[in-house]
């Protein structure tokens, strides 16, 4: 599915809302959308959050619709058969043109400004079709593998022994937190933090293991929460003010709104490493390497 996020709703939310909808399951509905359970539910909260509507109460027997998606259901449907007649058509009246297919990360999606970059690229290179669509890490690297996907996006490395992993660029991150939560002081560095929650994903990813190390270096009594696997679900937390968490600097509009402070985590170690995905086991077609090197130039002068 060619993926494009142009506002609140995007053809991909769409369609995983319909999925879930209609199985009335997490699990069904993740792999009929090809995402991890964790991925579609991450993309379910980040609707009902762009819409401020709650759409399925999860129950330990599945997922139960709210009236606001029985309303929006049928909607969705017309949008999405809409959606894919307009793209027959364009695709009927345009010359034949073998896509460079791209799959991007949910963290990768959280920390690019896709929509610019893609419009950007399609700009520069009318001649070439490139399809983009959301899959989790995992997923992403068994496809490049398999030859599915010409490549993908991610956050953080993938070591596998038939793809290689090439680092685009790095992504400043902030610690999202609620000023209720801060002294009372007009400038605020890490060592605000003092006596909080910080939520984070794993104690083994990359940036928590960092966040865990600077806060023993400078003596911070932050304690490291684990136990919100969903990065949506960790943002809640801190609407909520609980603590405070990560964001890339691509999200601080959206997101620091509403009381919450960005306090920039001047530490190398803090950030999020963009890498691309590639096979490892035969050689990279001329146009994934042109996608792949503007990427890399792009994405450098970016950050």
């Amino acid at each position: 599915m060619l993926f494009e996020r142009r506002g609140l709703m995007d053809a991909n939310s769409l369609h995983c809302f319909r999925l879930a909808y209609e199985s009335r399951s997490i699990s069904k509905a993740a792999r009929q959308a090809f995402l991890t359970r964790q991925g579609m539910s991450q993309v379910l909260k980040g609707l009902e959050t762009d819409l401020g509507r709650t759409l399925f109460v999860r129950t330990p027997q599945g997922l139960d619709p709210t009236t606001t998606a029985d309303l929006v259901y049928p909607k969705a449907v017309d949008l999405l058969d809409s959606y894919d007649a307009i793209r027959a058509i364009c695709s009927a009246e345009r010359p034949s043109r073998k896509p460079i297919r791209m799959s991007v990360s949910l963290g990768a999606l959280d920390s690019l400004p896709l929509d610019r970059l893609v419009e950007e690229f399609r700009t520069g290179h009318p001649e070439m079709r490139l399809e983009l669509d959301i899959i989790e890490p995992i997923i992403a690297e068994r496809c490049v593998e398999e030859g599915s996907e010409d490549m993908a996006l991610i956050v953080g490395n993938l070591r596998g022994s038939r793809t290689r992993c090439t680092r685009l660029c790095d992504i400043p991150l902030y610690a999202a937190v609620h000023k209720s939560l801060l002294p009372q002081k007009e400038h605020h560095t890490l060592d605000s933090l003092d006596g909080l929650t910080w939520y984070g994903l794993s104690k083994d990813f990359p940036l928590d293991e960092a966040i865990t190390e600077l806060a023993r270096k400078r003596g911070l009594n932050l304690t490291m929460s684990f136990d919100w696997h969903d990065y949506h679900l960790i943002l809640d937390q801190v609407r909520r003010r609980k603590g405070a968490c990560a964001v890339p600097r691509h999200r601080i509009r959206t997101f620091c709104t509403d009381g919450i402070a960005a306090i920039p985590l001047d530490d190398a170690s803090c950030t999020w490493a963009v890498n691309a995905l590639t096979p490892r086991n035969r050689p990279l077609p001329d146009a994934t390497r042109t996608v792949l090197d503007w990427l890399a130039e792009r994405l450098q002068s970016e950050t």
